[in-house]
């Protein structure tokens, strides 16, 4: 097949990640690919050696109409029978892109559970026709999409994938060296980019009551962060039980480190993190929110807690080290879920039959 993949984004995401895993995946099972991105994107970067195509384009906003003509010939000139969009900008623009060109399938992947708005433009975006599929990453996803009122039958869920090999239990880990943590001290971590949603102060708030029981117990806090978070660590007096690491690449060496991780996210689609931390065998305590729960069992793969509870989160940590044989548990029967639902191998195969399906008109 010859497939075009699209994304806006510049950086380094979950999303991102996952496009590259797919694409890179694609590429080695005998199909054509070109990625579309902006200029100057750390992505190129990650593809160095691929003999993926890239192509540049400059995505100034949504439905951009000097982008979308420039992908319209492209896609065109290059035969492209798939274009699959992995971001909001680069989803409009591919829209307009691909308006009355049948012979091109147009995809778009969804992995946030925001409401969607209910303006002209976004259902123009999300009702038309004209996307042939759209993937979702959760079933939690698909029901937002469903009741936003898509048909259930052009809304399919391909979970998102976790390599194995990377996010594994096996491997050294230098962090509690770096960091002078002791063998003896249980670390637990929460990894993800500061944002309001993404729980981070109630997590905070929760260490004092564990603190009260585990006076040794360190907290490995990574990804981006405020000011006024790092205040309110001093404000509770545990800002020497918080390490605030920033952005790290080594996020194995982190988990395997850890004993357990805190995902005490407001919504989430199903958060990438989740699957890494059960692929390294942590357990895993998370909110009761968006796809969570497609992944978390109570009690069988980690502890499901209520949002916005900083007890219940302090009282799931308890938990956990007061029992390690269950958490123990918890993160042998959180990897075997991952090595049986979340494999690269089984993502890319998933797509691939998706494609086809489209192009014989059979889905």
């Amino acid at each position: 097949m010859n497939i075009a993949h699209i994304t806006n984004s510049t950086g380094t995401s979950g999303g991102t990640e996952q496009m590259i895993l797919l694409i890179k995946g694609l590429k080695q099972n005998g199909h054509n690919i070109t990625l579309i991105i902006p200029p100057k994107s750390d992505v190129e970067n990650r593809l160095t050696g691929s003999s993926v195509n890239i192509k540049t384009m400059k995505m100034r906003q949504d439905y951009d109409i000097f982008a979308a003509l420039n992908l319209r010939k492209y896609l065109k000139d290059e035969k492209i029978e798939v274009l699959h969009s992995h971001h909001s900008k680069s989803h409009s623009i591919g829209l307009l892109a691909t308006y009355g060109l049948k012979n091109i399938k147009f995809v778009a992947t969804r992995r946030v559970i925001f409401k969607l708005r209910k303006n002209i433009f976004s259902r123009f975006k999300y009702k038309t026709k004209r996307v042939d599929k759209y993937i979702a990453v959760s079933e939690a996803i698909k029901r937002n999409l469903v009741d936003y009122g898509i048909e259930d039958k052009r809304v399919e869920v391909i979970y998102s994938a976790t390599d194995i090999g990377k996010f594994s239990p096996d491997g050294e880990s230098k962090i509690r060296e770096e960091f002078k943590i002791p063998l003896t001290s249980f670390v637990g971590c929460l990894i993800g980019n500061y944002s309001y949603y993404k729980g981070h102060t109630f997590f905070l708030e929760a260490i004092p009551e564990v603190l009260r029981k585990f006076p040794d117990i360190k907290f490995l806090v990574v990804g981006n962060v405020s000011k006024e978070l790092v205040e309110l660590s001093k404000n509770l007096k545990i800002e020497n039980n918080v390490i605030f690491l920033g952005f790290r690449s080594d996020i194995p060496e982190i988990m395997r480190a850890s004993d357990f991780l805190v995902c005490p996210s407001l919504q989430e689609g199903l958060a990438g993190v989740i699957r890494e931390a059960m692929a390294v065998g942590l357990p895993v305590i998370a909110t009761r929110v968006g796809g969570n729960p497609e992944i978390v069992k109570d009690n069988e793969t980690g502890i499901l807690i209520e949002p916005k509870n900083s007890n219940a989160i302090a009282n799931a940590i308890v938990s956990l080290i007061g029992k390690p044989g269950d958490a123990q548990r918890m993160g042998e029967k959180g990897r075997e879920l991952v090595m049986e639902k979340f494999l690269v191998k089984s993502m890319i195969l998933k797509h691939e039959k998706l494609y086809t399906g489209l192009l014989n008109e059979q889905i």
